[in-house]
């Protein structure tokens, strides 16, 4: 019984934590936006946070992961006796609640980056492309100006 509440505790940390790993994910999320919107694309920036991101979810992975293991060892004796454990049941409901209204915000963001990104990245294929059709242009100009030969007048009398 005491140890089936300290698991409960664990539980309750577990979800803490993950509460505010998802807090961090969605600030990186947010701050993706802020990239995706500016003028001037900072690709580092964007890239430093894919990869806070990338830790984060690590974080999260592990965090699910152990959640689990520690569920499975108190699952059976937790659905025996929910009225003994009911304070604690219906504080990780709370918690599971706000990690999956979190985890629903961080998608809806990451949609809406994700279209952002793809309009941003589109235009500036489009002005890489425009760059290349006019480089390719004035390099052909340049090429053919300097092949042609200076010719001498037609209108010159070529007797000597």
């Amino acid at each position: 019984m005491k140890d089936v509440s300290n698991y409960l505790t664990i539980l309750e940390e577990s979800l803490t934590k993950k509460v505010s790993v998802l807090q961090a994910l969605l600030e990186a999320c947010r701050r993706q936006t802020e990239l995706a919107e500016a003028d001037a694309f900072d690709l580092d920036a964007f890239e430093a946070t894919l990869d806070e991101k990338d830790a984060l979810l690590n974080q999260l992975e592990e965090l699910d992961h152990g959640f689990h293991s520690v569920f499975q060892e108190i699952e059976t004796e937790v659905k025996q006796n929910r009225d003994r454990y009911a304070a604690n049941i219906q504080t990780l409901q709370q918690l599971i609640r706000k990690c999956t209204d979190m985890s629903v915000e961080i998608q809806a963001v990451e949609e809406r980056n994700k279209a952002k990104l793809e309009v941003k990245f589109a235009t500036q294929q489009k002005e890489l492309r425009q760059i290349k059709t006019t480089s390719k242009v004035a390099s052909t100009y340049y090429k053919s100006m300097s092949n042609t030969q200076t010719a001498d007048s037609y209108f010159l009398d070529q007797k000597k």
